[in-house]
């Protein structure tokens, strides 16, 4: 088995990069979920209430985060943009983040057809894992509820041979595909070794509409989350992925061998 693939999503909720390395720190790959997009209350936005997000394109610079709607307008945003400190809502957990600036809520509000803000997670803040699954000390970035998501090749193409053909890895929203495994094999895996990271798998995930939402159009309305309800139902959650939290950092890399515990 090796990783296939990699992606991060520097701003939640917004269109997938896909890299060939990426750094493992403790709230997942490096730029990934830095960033959110939040209305005037604070309350963080989704693909959910607004699919037209999966087309606005987020970059991770070296020193700023480039974001570029339809229109080719690209705005710069520093990572150390300065910005007065915010308290901002997801799923519940108050978080500590810094207002972006007018320019990235100019754009994002055209953009969105809403009233739209960027943040970014205050540097130093711990937002912590659910600690059902978690260890003490284990933190978050601004993910669903935890660092990493973690599926495989063939359990992508399963789906797509059940669904529809144009599904790929995009709708899922994963960190790291693996290849070489069966379709689902991840279900039954504990901790994976990742060139020199270790990751604990520690929770199935629960899926939503945002499967629904096609990651080129930008559009909701699809069938896909009811197609994989028939094949994925499990103690009557939609289940596709598996969460997990980063154990030992370094660097993982497209083409990286993988190998699996089953037992710890």
């Amino acid at each position: 088995m090796i990783v296939e693939s990699l992606f991060i999503h520097p701003v939640k909720a917004c269109r997938a990069v896909p890299v060939r390395t990426a750094e493992l720190l403790p709230t997942g790959l490096r730029h990934d979920r830095q960033f959110m997009i939040v209305d005037e209350n604070g309350m963080f936005l989704t693909q959910r209430e607004h699919p037209i997000l999966a087309r606005l394109a987020a970059t991770a610079g070296d020193a700023a985060l480039s974001l570029c709607g339809d229109d080719g307008r690209v705005v710069e945003v520093p990572y150390d943009v300065g910005g007065p400190t915010v308290l901002v809502e997801i799923w519940g957990d108050r978080v500590e983040a810094t207002d972006c600036g007018a320019a990235a809520a100019g754009m994002l509000t055209t953009f969105a057809g809403t009233t739209a803000r960027l943040v970014r997670m205050r540097d130093g803040f711990r937002r912590e894992v659910d600690p059902d699954y978690a260890e003490r000390g284990d933190i978050v970035s601004f993910a669903d509820g935890f660092p990493l998501l973690v599926t495989t090749s063939a359990s992508i193409a399963a789906a797509r041979d059940a669904i529809a053909p144009e599904i790929d890895s995009r709708r899922f929203r994963p960190n790291i595909v693996v290849s070489g495994a069966d379709a689902f094999a991840e279900d039954g895996w504990l901790t994976l070794e990742v060139g020199e990271t270790t990751i604990d798998l520690v929770k199935p995930c629960a899926r939503c509409r945002v499967l629904d939402v096609d990651p080129d159009a930008g559009r909701g309305g699809g069938h896909v989350l009811k197609g994989l309800a028939a094949m994925r139902t499990i103690e009557r959650k939609v289940l596709f992925g598996q969460n997990a939290i980063p154990r030992k950092l370094g660097t993982i890399a497209v083409g990286d061998p993988v190998r699996v515990r089953t037992s710890r």
